[in-house]
């Protein structure tokens, strides 16, 4: 019959190094959807937490159980029984052991979240533990560690509030493509590399003024829950000063992973160096830049403009980005969405055939506008309410920030440019 014995780490010849407890928990399949990872244990051994470990007779490993001590508690880390040695009542004698080590320091309970069916259940109950119904263990990785974060709050990023991909209303065509696109393959990045699928690196953004295109970058940065830094031109500056400026931002932002880096108006550091002599330093450190952004994993750079046609075609060319979106106002459905959310009690389907070319701040405006003269007629005794004419009228006096003219140089642009 195999024979064991139970000792305290620290008093244990040394035989049994903390390596060798990392690998029990490999061993016994502790490691896989612990809730403690290996840095946590092995912190805690070189903190002299405690610590008790099943030695067979042979002097192998066979069981070991770490705790760490947080005020009265003492919550377990791991608790790991080598397969070949479990039933033999070494998990009982574990766990009284370390009930006496954790009573000289002081702690009174002893907490271990354990998943259903895993090793030493039994030992558990058979050792007096109370199991709580209805209880759930939520954990989730921090987003990035603090020197990332001193990065990006350097250039005045941050994580964005959660929920903006939600709020990201009457684009759905739109939507659906970057959600396809772009935040699934970097959501499950596995599943992509299994397939054969490259993850996009870079990508670029085009369209009319007021079509979301901000927006849409941040609230990507939302949906992967990465932080986000917006590098604007005009803080850049222009020519060689704006290049070296431009280097050693993205220098630094390379270094941070989970990051969407977002570039406005490229129009103004990436013009057509033809046309733009001033912009050729900032389109060539774009252009190192970029193939250093697809050789890393983990980041995102987007770059938005209102003027495709502009851009230096070296960065539009196939290897530069990987995707050109066009980005164009909302459609007819979008628009009719766009009434449900801001004029709520109007008609959907007649605001949306009289709104062809409005963006969403444009129907911010028609509510406004609408609640005035609904306003306007209460105060003189009228109806307290925004009916359909108070939403016509508002319309009316809505000009759309995408006219006709815009539209169809968009849509021409959509057919030229867009690589999707």
């Amino acid at each position: 019959m195999a024979t064991w014995r139970v000792l305290t780490l620290d008093h244990h010849e040394p035989a049994v190094s903390f390596e060798d407890v990392v690998e029990l928990m490999d061993a016994a399949g502790t490691a896989a959807g612990a809730a403690y990872n290996r840095s946590d244990v092995v912190e805690a051994l070189h903190e002299r937490q405690p610590a008790l470990v099943a030695v067979g007779s042979g002097g192998e490993l066979v069981g070991a159980a770490v705790a760490r001590i947080s005020g009265p508690d003492a919550h377990l880390l791991v608790f790991a029984i080598h397969p070949k040695w479990r039933h033999l009542g070494i998990g009982s004698a574990l766990l009284r052991g370390l009930d006496q080590e954790i009573i000289h320091r002081g702690a009174r309970r002893l907490v271990a979240l354990v998943r259903s069916g895993q090793v030493g259940e039994e030992a558990f109950a058979n050792q007096g533990f109370t199991h709580l119904d209805g209880l759930h263990l939520y954990t989730r990785d921090s987003s990035m560690v603090p020197e990332d974060l001193a990065r990006v709050e350097h250039y005045g990023g941050g994580l964005p509030e959660p929920g903006l991909w939600g709020s990201m209303k009457g684009f759905t065509t739109t939507k659906e493509l970057l959600e396809r696109r772009v935040v699934e393959p970097l959501r499950h990045p596995e599943l992509a590399s299994q397939l054969g699928l490259v993850q996009p690196a870079t990508i670029l953004l085009f369209g009319p003024p007021g079509t979301g295109k901000t927006s849409f970058a941040r609230a990507i940065a939302s949906r992967l829950s990465w932080s986000f830094v917006e590098l604007h031109p005009s803080l850049l500056g222009h020519g060689a000063q704006g290049a070296t400026a431009l280097r050693q931002a993205l220098d630094d932002l390379q270094r941070v992973e989970r990051l969407v880096c977002f570039i406005d108006e490229a129009d103004e550091i990436a013009a057509d160096r033809a046309g733009r002599p001033d912009t050729q330093p900032l389109v060539n450190e774009l252009l190192k830049a970029v193939p250093t952004f697809k050789s890393r994993p983990g980041r995102l750079m987007v770059m938005a403009t209102n003027s495709i046609a502009s851009i230096d075609s070296a960065l539009l060319r196939p290897g530069r980005f990987d995707l050109i979106i066009p980005v164009g106002a909302p459609d007819g459905a979008g628009r009719a969405e766009l009434a449900g959310e801001f004029l709520p009690d109007a008609d959907a389907d007649m605001v949306a055939e009289r709104t062809a070319g409005f963006t969403p701040a444009d129907f911010a405006l028609v509510a406004q506008r609408s609640a005035q003269l609904a306003f306007d007629r209460a105060l003189a005794g009228g109806r307290d309410r925004i009916d359909d004419d108070d939403v016509l009228a508002a319309i009316g006096a809505t000009r759309p920030s995408v006219n006709a003219d815009a539209a169809e140089r968009f849509a021409a642009e959509a057919a030229a440019y867009a690589r999707l």
